[in-house]
């Protein structure tokens, strides 16, 4: 008897020294949903405070997985690979989402993806850490997943989120020169006139009028001027509005964007001519004229939208 206590207690012992070996599976780690950002511009925080640094700007629509309610204030989430802390109540459609493209990558070692989101169901295929897939919907803690032309399912802690869908630089250079784009026009000089009219106005986040202006606040109302309606953020005017050309098309009211992070964008100006735009910068500055040519905004261009 003595010996059977012995063993089962060696037995008890070895499992918690196991235990302490692996890492628990946390509910933290299963994405608990998506929302859709509903503000023109939110900071993502290192940490679940106002007080913590930022370190992303989200733009009004961005859909973003949330991988844990924090608190009722505060939601951890993943937009693009970057992860942090933004305020709950920025956000809209806390949901289960189909509504959005991403890319993620496998983040362990003979992953599978199943016919529907449960461990029970049937799986479709074996992958191996680091392989990259689009995925198109959060359901329950599984991301729902094209790879190989088969749809299926992929429990959310095996899988990183890591950027937004974004069209190979082949396809948009074809893009770019094949549009047609209109001629440039005397309307472009009025825009641009127009607008120097408002230099030196303060920077207001949110702001879209001659009180304040952020940087799409700014386009928009000089735009809406000349009877054009362009979105209301950066990122939207990129997608929505006017038509692509190239860098060295620029003419005068041509919208020229910037992108801080790489993968989507993040500013927006106003070509005004030799190498110059004018944009609402910063709260610092409010609207001022910059370069092209500089560092910073040849480092950080993303591209050029013709509209008038």
């Amino acid at each position: 008897m003595k010996t059977a206590k012995v063993f089962l207690c060696a037995i008890i012992g070895a499992v918690i020294f196991v235990s302490s070996l692996t890492p628990a599976a946390s509910a933290a780690n299963l994405a608990y949903g998506a929302a859709t950002v509903e503000a023109t511009q939110l900071n993502v925080r290192s940490g679940p405070s106002t007080s913590s640094s930022a370190v992303a700007m989200l733009d009004n629509s961005d859909i973003v997985v949330i991988l844990e309610k924090t608190n009722s204030e505060w939601f951890y989430i993943n937009f693009n690979g970057t992860e942090g802390y933004a305020k709950s109540e920025y956000f809209r459609d806390v949901l289960t989402a189909e509504n959005f493209n991403a890319t993620g990558k496998l983040t362990g070692d003979s992953v599978f993806i199943r016919k529907s989101p449960s461990t029970n169901s049937e799986v479709l295929g074996d992958y191996d850490n680091g392989t990259s897939m689009s995925v198109i919907g959060v359901n329950n803690g599984w991301y729902k997943v094209r790879h190989d032309d088969i749809t299926g399912y992929v429990r959310s802690d095996y899988m990183r989120i890591v950027s937004s869908y974004q069209p190979d630089s082949t396809t948009k250079r074809t893009a770019d020169k094949t549009s047609s784009a209109p001629a440039h026009s005397k309307t472009g000089n009025a825009i641009v006139d127009y607008a120097l009219g408002y230099l030196g106005s303060r920077y207001v986040y949110g702001g879209a009028s001659p009180s304040g202006f952020d940087c799409s606040g700014f386009t928009t109302y000089v735009f809406k001027n000349f009877g054009v309606s362009l979105t209301r953020n950066a990122s939207g005017q990129y997608r929505d509005n006017g038509v692509h050309i190239e860098k060295s098309e620029l003419g005068a009211g041509d919208l020229v964007f910037f992108s801080s992070s790489g993968s989507r964008v993040t500013h927006v100006g106003i070509y005004v001519g030799d190498q110059e735009f004018i944009h609402a910068s910063t709260s610092s500055t409010g609207v001022i004229i910059s370069r092209l040519d500089s560092a910073y905004y040849t480092r950080t261009w993303f591209g050029a939208k013709r509209v008038a």
